[in-house]
């Protein structure tokens, strides 16, 4: 089973950064809407994402067949380099900026610097002027995509459509004894 959690609040984030001020003003969200709902629906994605996180990281640790299957390379992304930073740092820019300070608009200076690398001009000065915690944020995302391909989190790119299809797989033991009980119909020994 592919592990997807992680990716819903990054999806949020991502689009937050695309969509130009000038775009949301055109379609009739104030600037203080446009920031209350980044907030409410941020903060509301960012802890189920964490509360996401460490239930895959209980289930990784609990079960037997789960745990031998983690590496060394799971264990790293999933606790300490990029997603849990990535996510608490987000969540933790948000607080501190919005709920706690005066407010940050970073659709002024992130969001124009994180479009700039698209239009192969960086502007880091855009970048620069924004508050450390937005910028902490910002490294551990790109270190968290720069890693995406060589970690699990590649499964969130394949749509799980080939499960609706296919047929049941049937596991059957290669242990001689059959056990306590008469095996149910259809799961006979074979051979």
């Amino acid at each position: 089973m592919a592990e997807r959690t992680p990716h819903r609040s990054a999806c949020g984030g991502v689009l937050g950064l695309v969509i130009p001020k000038n775009w949301t003003e055109a379609a009739g969200i104030s600037e203080h809407m446009y920031h209350l709902g980044a907030v409410v629906l941020g903060t509301i994605a960012g802890v189920a994402t964490l509360g996401g996180l460490a239930i895959l990281i209980y289930r990784r640790r609990t079960v037997g067949p789960v745990f031998s299957a983690t590496t060394r390379n799971d264990k790293a992304m999933y606790v300490s380099l990029t997603l849990t930073l990535t996510i608490a740092l987000g969540l933790s820019a948000t607080v501190a900026a919005n709920l706690l300070g005066g407010g940050y608009d970073y659709r002024e200076t992130i969001s124009l610097w994180f479009r700039s690398i698209f239009y192969l001009q960086p502007k880091p000065d855009r970048m620069t002027s924004a508050p450390i915690l937005f910028q902490l944020h910002a490294i551990s995302a790109m270190l968290l995509f720069a890693a995406w391909p060589f970690t699990r989190l590649v499964h969130m790119l394949t749509a799980p459509i080939g499960y609706l299809t296919r047929p049941y797989s049937v596991y059957r033991s290669r242990d001689t004894q059959l056990g306590a009980r008469p095996p149910r119909r259809g799961w006979e020994r074979v051979g």
